[in-house]
């Protein structure tokens, strides 16, 4: 009985050590899936699933386990802007960007070397770390090496895209030693670029941009709190028949008086008015002054001049401008031929539906459309003729050159040549001596504005110097 008993002793006993094996040999096994599943998702997580890179969150954490490292004394990060993608999106899609997208987060891959990491920040931003660097040399090297991959065409067929970037560029800890800080300068840097050209470019940090962007704030409220009728005012450049140098019109131009801080220059408040949509007010403005202003004038003297009036894309964008304008038109007695509307070039190469309505129910009812700065921009044949422009303004930074620089020269009278095919008037900006004026002459210009015939001035000296000697 005793060996019977111990007999079935020990087989218990053998059975449950091979069960106890079996199931730590599971649990380990459960373990090793559980941790290859967390590690799974965690580097889901972690890398942005369109391109492949490291994705934001990852972006935050390794800048913050850089900042607390003993083994990392110094880094550069570089916040990269992609330039003009979006118009890519709008025009062939999401689908056609996202391989656009792809592309270059497979060219950014390239970069991750043992001291160097990409990540896709988000939309067509990126941003690159480099550790243990702050040599500026060392960096803008970097910076040239990202210029460089974007030189070679992203091909999405049927189509090719080539980029540029905005790169700024924040270095820890001589610029900022906190990760949200840090971020923060290297995107004002990059702003700061881009605002300057949509070219390949770079800029460091600088404490001056943060003063630049207290001032801009400064001058949005002051803005948004402005008295229109007591700080704005407009000022009337002559606008001259290059032939019978016959006052043809003028244009107008606002000017703010703010009573704290005086003049400020339209160059530092139109591009906020624009950002902040302000500039829909203050454009309304200043066409009802402009209105009121050639209609006295053209009433008075029994003369049919021409109002060039300046329009914000944003205004252009705004579905009501067109109706708007017209409306206001036959309030006031306004004659068509009296108007002309100035744009810039980027706005004629915007392509939407409600732009294209507007300059179409512009051209029906009479209204001019002048380019503004044409020759420097992103001149096109094509959209002149889809948007029936009327006339164009050749670019002062053309005009300036043309008395000595052969290819200034060639460029204007190649304008000319092509407007007088496509029975357009031109009109040159910023004319300031006779040299300029005889040379615009003999290639065939119409039209002259600048200081050789007059600068911007208010409306009683305008009178007096151009309107009681005609």
């Amino acid at each position: 009985m005793n060996i019977r008993t111990n007999m079935l002793d020990r087989l218990m006993l053998k059975t449950e050590k091979e069960m106890n094996e079996q199931l730590e040999k599971l649990i380990n096994e459960r373990t090793k899936e559980l941790n290859l599943a967390n590690q799974h998702l965690e580097e889901i997580s972690n890398t942005d699933a369109l391109t492949g890179l490291f994705n934001r969150r990852y972006f935050i954490q390794h800048l913050e386990t850089l900042i607390h490292s003993d083994k990392v004394n110094t880094f550069a990060l570089l916040y990269i802007d992609t330039n003009r993608f979006k118009p890519i999106n709008d025009s062939y899609g999401h689908e056609i960007g996202d391989k656009v997208l792809q592309e270059l987060g497979l060219r950014f891959s390239a970069y991750n070397l043992s001291e160097l990491t990409c990540f896709r920040i988000g939309g067509d931003e990126f941003a690159v770390i480099i550790e243990n660097c702050s040599d500026v040399s060392e960096i803008t090297n970097i910076a040239h090496k990202i210029f460089e991959m974007l030189q070679h065409s992203i091909s999405v067929p049927p189509y090719s895209f080539t980029l540029t970037a905005s790169i700024g560029i924040a270095r820890y800890p001589l610029d900022a030693e906190d990760k949200d800080i840090l971020i923060r300068y290297a995107d004002i840097a990059m702003y700061e670029v881009k605002s300057k050209s949509y070219k390949n470019n770079y800029m460091f940090f600088d404490k001056l941009f943060i003063e630049k962007i207290n001032k801009k704030y400064e001058i949005e409220v002051l803005l948004q709190n402005a008295d229109y009728d007591n700080e704005f005012m407009l000022y009337y450049q002559p606008q001259y028949s290059t032939d019978t140098q016959a006052l043809i019109g003028m244009e107008a131009l606002i000017r703010w008086k703010q009573p704290q801080n005086g003049l400020i220059s339209p160059s530092e408040f139109i591009p906020i008015a624009e950002e902040t949509g302000l500039i829909i007010q203050i454009g309304e403005w200043v066409v009802e002054k402009a209105f009121s202003q050639i209609k006295k004038w053209n009433e008075l003297n029994s003369m049919d001049l021409k109002m060039s009036i300046n329009i914000s894309p944003i205004q252009i964008k705004n579905t009501d401008f067109a109706n708007w304008l017209w409306k206001k038109m036959q309030n006031e007695k306004i004659k068509p031929e009296w108007i002309d509307l100035e744009i810039t070039e980027s706005v004629a190469m915007i392509s939407t539906s409600s732009i294209e309505k507007a300059f179409d129910f512009l051209n029906e009812i009479g209204v001019s459309i002048s380019i503004d700065d044409f020759g420097t921009g992103y001149s096109s044949l094509s959209y002149i003729r889809k948007y029936n422009i009327d006339r164009l303004k050749i670019a002062k930074e053309l005009i300036d050159h043309i008395a000595y620089d052969e290819n200034a020269l060639l460029i204007v009278q190649t304008i000319i040549m092509m407007s007088r095919g496509m029975n357009l008037k031109t009109i040159s900006e910023g004319v300031e001596d006779m040299e300029q004026l005889e040379i615009l002459k003999e290639l065939g210009c119409d039209e002259i504005q600048g200081y050789i015939f007059g600068k911007p001035i208010p409306s009683l000296e305008f009178e007096k110097l151009h309107l009681n000697k005609n």
